[in-house]
């Protein structure tokens, strides 16, 4: 080994060395100071995450509950008031209310006639054959207030005739299928 350093020009040595000496900072770098430096940077994130919570804990729990009132009226909006109803007690939630908002837009309620539909993927649906006499603004609202109060409601089947009880020919009179949907969870 001594005969071959002696051989060699001293710039080559000197190169070798340099290489040997940027080869082990170039390693150390790769495997040692930049892992350390990245976990280094991401505990200084994490410290500033939990330093903006800690500093706004009050803003969350105002956020939270502004959230959670947004996600109960949301709730009720898909819904509406039958959201908790047992199955039981269902139909005659929904025809008490159908005569409630026959009463507020002087709309006649004549029949209601409940029925099951099918499960549409995770919903259930309720049927419920009703006719109504009245005005047909009065009726329009009725149908507004029909969709306020109880939910998600769809009218499948809809038929507007004269009634022929009425002396002026004012009134009409509508035949609904009506549809409520229930998730099968809560059905």
């Amino acid at each position: 080994m001594h005969k071959l350093l002696m051989e060699t020009e001293p710039r080559v040595l000197v190169l070798l060395m340099v290489s040997v000496v940027l080869l082990v900072i170039a390693a150390l770098g790769s495997y040692v100071i930049w892992p350390e430096f990245r976990d280094f940077r991401q505990s200084m994130g994490t410290l500033s995450v939990l330093r903006d919570v800690t500093s706004r804990g009050d803003d969350l729990e105002q956020e939270m509950a502004v959230l959670r009132t947004s996600v109960d009226r949301l709730d009720h909006e898909l819904h509406g008031d039958m959201v908790n109803t047992p199955e039981k007690e269902m139909e005659s939630f929904i025809i008490g209310r159908l005569q409630t908002i026959s009463w507020r837009n002087n709309v006649d309620l004549l029949r209601v006639t409940p029925g099951h539909g099918n499960t549409v993927r995770v919903f259930e649906e309720v049927l419920f054959e009703v006719i109504v006499s009245g005005g047909y603004f009065d009726i329009f609202s009725w149908l507004q207030a029909l969709d306020d109060e109880l939910g998600f409601v769809v009218v499948k089947r809809f038929a507007l005739q004269p009634d022929s009880g009425s002396d002026a020919g004012e009134r009409l009179k509508a035949n609904f299928t009506i549809v409520s949907y229930r998730e099968v969870s809560d059905a």
